[in-house]
Formats: C-alpha cells, sequence, structure tokens
C-alpha cells in the first residue's frame, strides 16, 4: 500500500528519525524537533510517501526569509538577497526505495500540496537546487576552496546553524563589493559554476523532462550550481502527472 501523507506535529519524531537513518551528509533538514513542531503547519510543511506503513521518502517545504544567491555581472561574481522566498528542500528516498518510482511520486507530490491544496490561487515560486560539486570531505568544493577563506566561517559551521539562517549569515559575511571571476581559482570556477554532483544529473534531468523546473542563472553560494524554479504552470496537467506517478510506483513495487 502507498499513502501519499503530510506529516503533523505528532509525526515529527518519525520524521527526525528518518532523516538521521537516511539522510546523506550535508543534505539541510532541521535537526531541531521543538523547532518543526513550533511551525509545521504554519511555515513549514512536510511532504512524505509511506509504503506498507513505513516512511519511504520525505520532503519539506518552507518559507524563508533571504534568498541570497550570486548573479554574474561584469564577469564578477555579485551576491544578492531578495528577501522572502518559498523553499523546498530536504529530498530523501530510502535506498532500499530508489528506482521504484518514488522519485515521481514524491515530485507530484509536492508540485501537487503546493499548487492545488496549499495554494489555490496566486500560488508563490518554489525554489529548490541540487547539490553542487563536492570535495573529498563531502562538503561544496567552492566553499572549501574560496567561500570559507572569504567569510572566516567552515561549511560545518553553517549546516550547525539555526534551520533557516544560513543564507543571511553568508550574506552577512561576504564582501559587499563584487568578486572578480579572475580573483577564483580557475580550476575551482571551472569544477562548479553550475555544475551538478554527477550522481543527481540524472535526477536533475528527469525534474526538467516532467517540466517541473526552469534552471535559472541564478547561483547557489556555496557551491555556485544553479537554482531551480517551479510555477504553478511548471506541470500541465498536475492531477495526470500525480495519477501516473503512482501506477508507476504501484508497478515497480509490485502492488499494481
Amino acid at each position: 500500500m502507498i499513502q501519499i501523507v503530510f506529516p503533523g506535529r505528532e509525526d515529527v519524531d518519525d520524521v527526525i528519525a528518518f532523516y538521521a537513518t537516511h539522510a546523506p551528509y550535508g543534505l539541510l533538514y532541521p535537526r531541531d524537533p521543538q523547532w518543526i513542531k513550533g511551525h509545521v503547519g504554519t511555515n513549514f510543511s512536510l511532504i512524505g510517501i509511506r509504503v506498507r506503513g513505513e516512511l519511504a521518502t520525505v520532503a519539506w517545504i518552507a518559507r524563508l526569509k533571504d534568498f541570497v544567491y550570486f548573479a554574474i555581472e561584469n564577469e564578477c561574481l555579485v551576491l544578492k538577497n531578495d528577501g522572502a522566498y518559498v523553499y523546498s528542500g530536504g529530498w530523501c528516498i530510502r535506498a532500499d526505495y530508489q528506482g521504484k518510482g518514488l522519485f515521481q511520486l514524491l515530485t507530484a507530490a509536492v508540485n501537487s500540496f503546493w499548487f492545488t491544496h496549499a495554494n489555490r490561487s496566486d500560488a508563490p515560486t518554489l525554489w529548490g537546487r541540487m547539490v553542487g560539486r563536492k570535495d573529498i570531505d563531502g562538503n561544496p568544493l567552492f566553499w572549501n576552496r574560496v567561500g570559507e577563506r572569504i567569510t572566516g566561517i567552515s561549511y560545518g559551521e553553517l549546516l550547525a546553524l539555526p534551520f533557516g539562517s544560513m543564507e543571511g549569515v553568508i550574506f552577512e559575511r561576504w564582501p559587499k563589493a563584487p568578486v572578480a571571476l579572475q580573483d577564483v581559482p580557475p580550476d575551482i570556477l571551472e569544477e562548479t559554476l553550475g555544475k551538478t554532483f554527477d550522481p543527481l544529473v540524472g535526477p536533475l534531468n528527469r525534474f526538467v523532462e516532467w517540466g517541473f523546473v526552469e534552471v535559472t542563472d541564478q547561483y547557489v553560494p556555496t557551491s555556485l550550481n544553479r537554482f531551480q524554479r517551479t510555477t504553478k504552470d511548471s506541470i500541465r496537467d498536475p492531477d495526470k502527472f500525480l495519477a501516473d506517478a503512482l501506477s508507476n510506483a504501484l508497478r515497480k513495487l509490485g502492488q499494481t
């Protein structure tokens, strides 16, 4: 049996345990269960899929206060802050359920929740990103080699900040003057600018193929990969997309 679920306060401990067991290093999600309990259902939402009663996937959507990104202007990196925005992250699928159609089903569930149920008209754009290129320690290559040197804060310290505050701290610490691209080590720039972590190139291509995301020229400050955005019209027939995704998952899980 497959169920799309929207975990609430009573499910927070289950969600935290799921992430602690299955999330890869560096995946962004709130670690504090009390924070989640205080925000879920208001400015923070959880979307999940249960298979045979057990959580198999989880993602979240949050209203955050600092949309911080790099733009490239006049051959320089310019850090900008567009203020409040809505972001979806923390997408996690249990290893034993990968390749079983749940990625498409989670995509359909997130899309339907945000653009059909949570917001029936004038739904805000939903922002997201894939992980960028990593260094040998698993941290973003750009931040390890460039960002930490400029700001004086390591990626590990960024991860330890309260949920939703990382971007504001980066904006405060990054120089207000543009950083010339020629001042970034060329090998790091070549390796990171607009590049997605190799294992996630396939999922990103599927997002684009489904019409779920538009890849932008706004760059993630920690890794220089590109932000993606989704609007209400990104998937033209969300009901059909959801029905097809559910049918596909049922077939792959042998529950047809």
